[in-house]
Parts: C-alpha cells; structure tokens; sequence
C-alpha cells in the first residue's frame, strides 16, 4: 500500500521515517524486523484513537490467519527498542480488553530532513487513515499530541470512573463520527505568577461542566476525569484527545482584592482552530455571571440549538452568596484529594457553604457524595449513610431535577441494602445526566447485588471506553468477574491493570482474591502482600493476607495477621466483615457469625453481594447464613 512522500514522525528523542521505512534515535538507525515496524507505523498513524488487536492484526497481516502472541511479541520488541520499563510505558499504552494505544507526544516536522536508508527489509504498508490538515495550519496545531498525564494515575481510592450511554465512546470520539460535539473542560490555570489559594480555576471549570451537561446534545467530560489534566504543562490538545472530545475550553484566572480577570478560549481538537476566546474582567461578586457568559458563549460556538429548558437551566445560579460559593469549590477541591483528611476537610467546607446559603442544592449534593465515599472506608456505613442519604434528600428539595443528587442518593440507598428504591433513582440520575462518572461505577455495583453480572461488566466496560487509563475502573472490573466465579478473566484483567498502573494497590489486592478461590495460596498471599507494600491501609488486603495464611496451614502466622487487622481500627474504619471472613478461612464459625452479625449492625458493604459471595458457597444452607440472608434482604 502506499506511502505519502516525506511521512515523518517524531517522538521523544525517535524519528520514524516512513518513506525509508527507518526508525532512528538521534542519527543513530534502530534495527526492526519489518512487522514491528509496521505495527509502530500503524500505531502512530491511529495514535487518536484505540487500536483494537483485531484491527491491528488484519492490518499486518492481511490475508493470513496468525495467532494474538505474534502481536504481543511485536509490542513487546517495540517496547525494548523504545526503551520502555515495565512501570513506564512512555509510548504504547496497553488498554485492557480492547488492544493498544500510541500515547507518546508526536510532531510532524513541515520539513524532514534528508535521512539515510538502511537495509531494513522492505513489506507492505497499511494504507494511512491521518486526518488531512487545512493549509496554512501553524506548527504547533499541526502537532497531534498524544502524552498522556501519568502523574494522576495511582492517586485516590475511588476516582476517575469514566462514564456516558451505551455507544457513546465509539460514537463520539470525533465530530465526524457522532455528527456532533464532544467537549473537555480543563480546569482553568492561574495566570503566570499568580497563585491560586482558593483553588477558583478547578471551581470555575467545575462550575461551567456542571452547566454545560444541562445540555443534552453535548457530551461533556466529567470533571474527575478532566482533573487529571490540571497539571499546567499539560498540552490541552493531547489532554483532548485523551479524552476523546473534539473541543477542548481552556482557561487562566487572577483574582485580585475585589476583582477577578478570567481568559478562556475554545479550541476546536483536529484543526487547532480557535473557535472562540474572550476575557473577562469583573468585580469578585460577579463571578456567576463570567460562568453564565461561558457556558452561553460555548454553546453559541459551537452552534448549538437549545431548547427553552436548557436555556433555563444554563442560566441558573446555584447559590448568589459568594462565601458559600467559596466554601463549595473549597469543598469541591478538598473532595478531589480522595484522602482522609481532604475528604474530613470537604465535609467541612460544604457544611461552611450550606450554613451560609441553606437552600444551596449542590452544596448538599457534594455533601451527601462526600458521605457516602467515606462509608466503609473512614466511617462505618450506619454513620455514614444516613447523612448521605439526608443531605441527598435535601438538594432534591431545592432542585429536583439534579442529577447528582440522584446519583448520590442512588448510592446511599444501594448500600442501605434499599435496592428497588435505588434502581429508580439511578435510572433518574443517568437520564438526567448520562456522562455522569460515578453514577454508572455506582450503577455498575447494583446490578452485581442483584446477580447481573454480565450487565455489571458491560457498564464497567462503558465507562472503560470513556476512561481508558482509569486507575480504579479498570482495577474494579475485576470484581465483577470475581462474582461470577470467572477466576480467569479476573485475574486477566487485574495483571493487565498492574501492568498500566504498577504503583496501584487494587489490582494486587483483586488478583489475591482470585488466586485465593482457585486455592493457588503462595500466589495470593504473593499478591495481597504487594497490595499492602502500596497501601498498608488497605484493611481488606490485610483479611485477606491472614485468610491465605490460613488457607495456606499457616494458622499462627495467620491469627498473627488477624490481630494486626484488628489493630487497624485505630488510624481507619474496619468493615466487621473483613474479620468474620478471616475466621471463616481459620473455619471457626462461631467467631464467623459473631462478626458477621456486627456487620448487619454496622451495614457493611460487603454484605450487599451476600447471596453471591463465592467463599459463602459452602455455607448457603447453613440456619445462620440464611436468617442473615433475610435479615440483610438483598
């Protein structure tokens, strides 16, 4: 197939050169057997987008039949060449289940210099599919940037879970695709040599999302996964295409004593055209209006036609009163931390904002979500939930077409064991606002309580395609295999998260759980001791320790573990049922449904997959097992 003339690539210290079919670094020629170079060229061809094994394998090798491992042999040869670690893929991202993904920042020089030609052999091509550049494009847009943000991808506990409708990945990943826009929201940066104390460029990229996805017709990224990009080296092309979006709103803010200069431009992602810009200087107190005049401004850009709802609520203002504004996107901020004190701190703050304007319905929506993230993990769920539920059900109050006051109650009702109350409002809340993150990894979670496994997997894989490179989405994924009893897929897709993100706990403690039902015993004491290496926190790593110790005829070593478990109530909440778990491997039932029964009391989560957990399966006809069945009522 054919080449263009002078198809050149750069990348790092790399150049490809694909008319002499020539890899190099610096002016030193890399040696590449033709299919891994072709697998690169192909690679960085369709660096916007995943490349699927299947699209790449017809791709090399057309017209033959050849196994998957001649592919993974190819990107694993690609990986060497390029200098790639085990812990740092700078270049090629391995995207679980779908296939492999050209990360690395590239640059198309208008004018390649002469190369020489090896010896490399020679081979067919695969037709290109890049985008046609308009003429009279600069440098710099031409670029298509693909570095991805890795400094995010092991932080927090349960963030960053990408969501939208059933297609919406494979339909909205261009304008051409969808027939219509896509848009990321980056939070705004500080301008040069200004600070930032009160965290107002994150509040007011929050704010206008929030606006923004009143509107319908235009999928917006959510703003726990735009916060990745907020590092403000960050190229906001590369974050966009990333994200999958086709138009990416920028900002910069100062804030001064009384006023406030805001600078915002929207940037059209294939073209590098800027579609609109403006700057915005007004009194501290107006604010509200600069994010009304934003969003107004946006959809005009982009054309967009709105209905008289739409305009209504683009034109809402969630509070007047600038102190409790202040206090939310202070609350907001401390809540994106996912730490023990950022979250005990974003209680406070919303707490600040509601006191300051009580009928402030996002001020109760955060609090209520702040709730429920810290149920069974800072607080017991019998404490936590409750307030969740209260404050979810007062922003309802003010404003009963939030949707993520649905969300937040939607969970807290999950996890008070109210299923068919929390099917309702999950349903309302993904209606209302179907790129909502947390909604369908919430969603995802109901459907595994009531024994749907296969939808379970498919919404987790949905909000995966959004969000490729989550962290905790493509850790938890495994979960779900885990309670359909597919040990195998569990353990495929946890070694595929290590390999994406080595310093996450998750996939460590996941792959444990899996070893441990297929009684393979060193791997997942193995495995839950790496979990606990990341995260000596992890209460649920450290069970699950003492429980393949058991397993394992390792009784001392093993109550030793147990005790160190129970020691861990000090510095965190532990669920009663981890430690119930514990004696059930150590096979003293006595102590078992002692402290299942503290479970009940204490609403433990984990009793929510009651009637699926695989470790039960030996006790299903147990008296005891089946009153705590009915008593839960899941």
């Amino acid at each position: 197939m054919s080449v263009r003339p002078n198809e050149l690539y750069e990348f790092g210290d790399f150049r490809l050169d694909a008319t002499r079919r020539l890899l190099s670094r610096g002016n030193e020629p890399l040696r590449l057997t033709s299919k891994a170079f072709e697998t690169l060229l192909v690679l960085v061809r369709n660096r916007v987008r995943v490349m699927t094994k299947d699209e790449l394998m017809k791709a090399l090798w057309p017209d033959t039949f050849v196994e998957e491992v001649n592919l993974a042999q190819n990107i694993s040869a690609l990986r060497r060449v390029l200098g790639e670690t085990p812990r740092e893929n700078l270049f090629i991202a391995t995207v679980p289940g779908r296939g492999y993904q050209f990360v690395g920042e590239v640059r198309e020089p208008v004018d390649p210099p002469e190369q020489p030609i090896t010896d490399l052999e020679p081979g067919a091509i695969p037709e290109s599919t890049r985008e046609v550049k308009p003429a009279g494009e600069s440098a710099t847009a031409r670029s298509a940037t693909r570095r991805l943000n890795w400094a995010w991808v092991g932080i927090g506990l349960a963030i960053a879970i990408g969501a939208g409708t059933a297609g919406y990945f494979l339909k909205s990943r261009t304008t051409v695709e969808h027939g219509g826009h896509s848009l990321a929201v980056l939070p705004f940066q500080p301008l040069a040599g200004a600070d930032d104390p009160d965290h107002l460029g994150l509040g007011m990229a929050d704010a206008v999302i929030t606006k923004l996805t009143n509107i319908r017709q235009l999928p917006v990224r959510p703003t726990d996964v735009a916060i990745r990009y907020a590092d403000p080296k960050q190229d906001p092309l590369q974050a966009a295409r990333a994200m999958g979006v086709d138009t990416v709103l920028t900002g910069k803010v100062q804030k001064g004593p009384d006023r406030v200069r805001v600078t915002v431009q929207l940037v059209q992602v294939d073209s590098g055209r800027t579609l609109w810009a403006q700057t915005f200087d007004e009194s501290a107190t107006n604010i509200f209006s600069v994010e009304d005049s934003i969003s107004e401004k946006v959809a005009e850009a982009l054309a967009l036609h709105l209905g008289s709802e739409e305009k209504l609520r683009l034109e809402r203002h969630y509070t007047e009163n600038i102190d409790a504004y202040r206090n939310y996107l202070e609350g907001r901020y401390e809540e994106f931390t996912f730490t023990p004190d950022g979250m005990h701190k974003a209680i406070e703050h919303f707490d600040r904002a509601i006191a300051a304007d009580p009928g402030y319905a996002l001020a109760y929506a955060g609090l209520a979500d702040a709730y429920t993230t810290e149920s069974d993990w800072l607080l017991a769920p019998r404490e936590a939930l409750p307030k969740a539920d209260a404050a979810a059900r007062k922003a309802l109050a003010f404003d009963a077409n939030l949707a993520e006051a649905h969300g937040a109650l939607a969970h807290a009702l999950l996890h008070e064991w109210r299923l068919d109350e929390s099917a309702r409002e999950f349903q309302t809340a993904l209606a209302l606002n179907p790129g909502s993150v947390s909604t369908y990894f919430a969603y995802a979670e109901y459907l595994a309580s009531v024994g749907r496994f296969d939808d379970a997997i498919g919404t987790m894989k949905k909000a995966l395609m959004i969000d490729p490179l989550s962290p905790e989405i493509n850790a938890f994924l495994a979960w779900d295999y885990y309670l359909k009893r597919d040990y195998d897929n569990c353990l495929l897709t946890s070694h595929n998260a290590m390999q994406m993100f080595p310093d996450f706990w998750l996939p460590h403690m996941g792959s444990g759980m899996c070893y441990y039902m297929k009684a393979q015993f060193p791997e997942s004491i193995q495995s839950f001791r790496k979990a606990l290496e990341i995260n000596p926190l992890s209460t649920y790593s450290q069970a699950g320790l003492a429980m393949s110790l058991a397993k394992a005829g390792r009784r001392a070593e093993s109550l030793q573990a147990l005790e160190n478990l129970k020691k861990m109530q000090k510095d965190t909440y532990v669920s009663p049922v981890y430690v119930a778990l514990v004696y059930h491997a150590l096979h003293d039932e006595q102590q078992e449904f002692t402290w299942l029964q503290k479970g009940y009391e204490d609403r433990a989560e984990w009793l929510l997959w009651l009637r699926f957990e695989p470790m039960f399966d030996g006790q299903r006809e147990d008296p005891r097992f089946q009153e705590l069945v009915k008593k839960v009522g899941v």
